[in-house]
């Protein structure tokens, strides 16, 4: 949805080259949106990108179908125009802030107080102001927060992830990191989780207050249910006679893949599961590239040939997100072995091109994929259990072919039209003033009082 506006009230003009004038401010005011490390526009399955951005650049595009301007504010990490349209009413502004090169996030910490200076002074050099801040990532919290006192505006806050989560899920724990997101749930004024899940370990890990957290759970982009043929890409990856395991994300320990590829040499050495091949879309995080020997594509790509997978492995690199479709649609079964998952929108997406999938029973996976109906939900992180739920959906073709009906029936429920619904209640809400009783949220419909009251249980 990128490309040119029609200067319009809070919209934007083409300004010198590479950059975009804001114009007068006589419609609706802007929300900031604060992402330090994660541009919505990045390539997605590398580096820090992934749900996050993904799910930044949807709901800035239905906010500017609803007449809602936003402001992205990202670090600048290598090349590209200072300023970009996401939506029409959208835009993303690039900060010179740090290095101009992909920093990991240790190192983006030492940058926010500048990253904060630089945000102030450009919105000041357009006589800018803004009706709300909304923070992603603790990082963007810690700037978020020092943004509210300055412009003296409403706080939202998203965290995607949490330390005290990852941590309870047996990775190291980032205390600093803990903390700050401990003062932060006490302090925005208002929480936006992504699952009743997320929700839930905001109020009993950090203590965060029910009555300021608003669920808006991420959706489906429609194009995704529209059917696709993955026949092409088997034959380009030599997989025609093959039955296709897939697993879509960044490479990383918190991931999981390593599971999967031990279940499937579990399975390959059963003689019914001979044709079974597995295909890894995705990259090196930050997290994932700290390794003497390359990183962990590297360390995954020898464990595959340690346990006689190599041969039956592809490992294909990060997949821009409007490709990666034709994977979901070419695969007989998408794994999503995750330690933790504040959402799963990879489990989602598989379900939308009809892919029954085989989750980690953690986080809000557990919100996306039904048991037994649209796949399974696997307690622990054994291979051998993965293994068995991988063969319950491969075994039986009639079986298969029921639950993929179903999962695509299932993810239709989850729209990015309901999360920006949602979004746009919680920032009328929080701007004006002496707001009346009712939800803290803005919203009152049926499944967002469900999903909270299944959070606060």
């Amino acid at each position: 949805m990128v490309g040119e506006y029609a200067p319009g009230p809070g919209g934007f003009a083409r300004g010198p080259v590479g950059t975009l004038e804001a114009m007068p401010q006589t419609g609706p005011r802007a929300v900031a949106v604060i992402s330090v490390h994660a541009s919505p526009l990045s390539d997605l399955g590398s580096g820090e990108n992934g749900g996050m951005n993904l799910a930044i650049r949807r709901l800035c595009e239905g906010l500017s179908l609803r007449g809602i301007p936003t402001d992205v504010f990202v670090r600048r990490d290598g090349p590209g125009p200072d300023e970009e349209l996401i939506a029409p009413l959208s835009r993303l502004v690039r900060l010179p802030v740090g290095p101009q090169e992909p920093l990991r996030k240790e190192g983006v910490r030492t940058l926010l107080d500048d990253f904060t200076d630089a945000t102030l002074r450009h919105a000041s050099s357009e006589r800018r102001s803004y009706r709300a801040i909304h923070g992603h990532y603790w990082h963007g919290g810690l700037v978020g927060r020092q943004l509210r006192q300055a412009w003296d505006v409403a706080w939202v806050q998203s965290f995607h992830t949490l330390a005290l989560t990852k941590a309870r899920a047996g990775l190291p724990l980032d205390a600093l990191r803990a903390q700050a997101e401990g003062e932060l749930a006490a302090q925005a004024d208002r929480l936006v989780a992504a699952s009743a899940a997320e929700a839930k370990d905001l109020i009993r890990l950090y203590h965060a207050s029910r009555d300021r957290i608003c669920v808006a759970q991420p959706g489906v982009d429609p194009r995704l249910l529209a059917e696709h043929d993955g026949s092409g890409l088997r034959r380009s990856l030599g997989l025609e006679e093959a039955r296709v395991a897939l697993f879509a994300g960044r490479l990383e320990p918190l991931k999981g893949a390593q599971i999967l590829l031990d279940a499937a040499a579990r399975l390959r050495s059963r003689s019914d599961f001979s044709d079974l091949a597995v295909v890894i879309a995705g990259d090196d995080s930050g997290d994932g590239a700290d390794h003497d020997r390359g990183g962990e594509r590297s360390r995954l790509e020898r464990h595959a040939r340690r346990i006689g997978l190599g041969d039956h492995v592809r490992f294909v690199g990060a997949v821009p997100h409007e490709q990666l479709a034709m994977y979901y649609a070419m695969a007989d079964v998408c794994v999503v072995p995750s330690l933790t998952e504040s959402f799963g929108l990879v489990a989602l997406e598989a379900q939308a091109l009809g892919t029954p999938v085989v989750a980690a029973s953690v986080g809000g996976l557990r919100e996306v994929v039904e048991d037994g109906v649209t796949g399974f939900l696997v307690d622990g992180h054994d291979p051998e259990d993965y293994a068995r739920a991988i063969a319950d959906v491969l075994d039986d073709p009639a079986r298969k072919a029921e639950m993929g009906e179903e999962a695509r029936r299932r993810a239709g429920r989850f729209t990015w039209i309901r999360a920006v619904d949602r979004l746009a209640a919680i920032y009328d809400r929080i701007s004006v003033e002496g707001q009346p009783s009712g939800s803290p949220c803005g919203y009152e419909d049926d499944e967002a009082v469900a999903l909270m009251s299944s959070a606060a249980s």
